[in-house]
């Protein structure tokens, strides 16, 4: 397995979350209702969803949680973006995203225990 690239996109999935937490770690629902703040935390998940397809596609045995409805989400974000829910992407900041994090920074202690660069 590639590691260059696994690492590469365990990253950009952890830019792709900081980047949702400091825009939208405070918002409600009535926050996300408005257009560019949709838009924004939407893009962040689609990322998100991208690069975990690819670092799966490398690595089937990733440990995380729900990895098929993230890359699922990304899907229903870029394609049928007219059916997300607002409820269901400050679910997603709030509860999924954080332990996301937690897996993907893991993941990544453990490569470079393993020897492998992470930068």
């Amino acid at each position: 397995m590639p590691q260059k690239d696994l690492k590469k996109y365990l990253l950009d999935i952890i830019q792709a979350i900081e980047g949702i937490e400091q825009i939208a770690s405070r918002f409600t629902i009535t926050d996300l209702n408005v257009l560019a703040n949709k838009w924004a935390v939407e893009r962040g998940v689609a990322i998100v969803g991208e690069e975990l397809y690819k670092a799966n596609n490398l690595d089937g045995t990733l440990p995380i949680t729900n990895i098929s409805k993230i890359i699922a989400t990304r899907h229903i974000v870029v394609h049928d973006y007219d059916i997300v829910d607002s409820t269901r992407m400050l679910i997603i900041i709030q509860k999924h995203l954080p332990l996301l994090k937690e897996e993907v920074e893991n993941i990544l202690k453990k490569l470079e225990q393993d020897g492998h660069s992470v930068n």
